[in-house]
């Protein structure tokens, strides 16, 4: 009977999985990163790792300090560490110690470094583009204004420092 009873509610879930914002959006990400990985590697970059992607494009061009950067990031000093040597070696970037703080370090953006970043937003902007022509320009408006409300209340005044989508 129990049993029973354990299956009629795990069908309920089942059932209901499609339609879970955690999945659609899990979803989503993976085609982002599939999308992306391939775009960059038909524009020269076929070993870069999308995870590190986190990491640069919080890399302001006067340079970021690396508490800072871990932050924006969302990652751990220690894994920020090694991202950070891992990009070091790859000559996407490069650091310095920081002027006045001899605990901080500054990281930069190399010519490669920078290189990449422009060729990822050319490959975003497609990605972009491809969502829009599936749902159109008037709902990728309205999800690009839902997801700016979800992230800025999940990290109030983290990621948006600059303007946000006309309302």
């Amino acid at each position: 009977m129990m049993e029973k009873i354990l299956d009629e509610q795990i069908r309920g879930l089942l059932d209901k999985r499609n339609k879970l914002l955690i999945k659609l959006l899990a979803l989503t990400k993976k085609d982002i990163d599939n999308r992306l990985t391939e775009g960059l590697a038909e524009l020269g970059y076929p070993d870069f790792k999308i995870a590190d992607m986190g990491l640069l494009a919080n890399i302001k061009l006067e340079g970021t300090i690396n508490n800072e950067l871990a932050k924006k990031a969302r990652i751990t000093k220690q894994a920020m560490s090694k991202v950070v040597k891992s990009l070091e070696q790859a000559g996407f970037i490069y650091t310095k110690k920081h002027e006045t703080d001899n605990r901080a370090t500054v990281i930069f953006l190399t010519v490669k470094g920078k290189e990449l970043m422009l060729a990822s937003s050319a490959t975003v902007q497609k990605i972009d583009e491809f969502y829009s022509n599936i749902i159109g320009k008037e709902d990728t408006e309205k999800l690009r204004e839902i997801l700016y409300k979800l992230i800025d209340g999940i990290y109030p005044g983290c990621y948006f420092d600059q303007a946000q989508p006309a309302k």
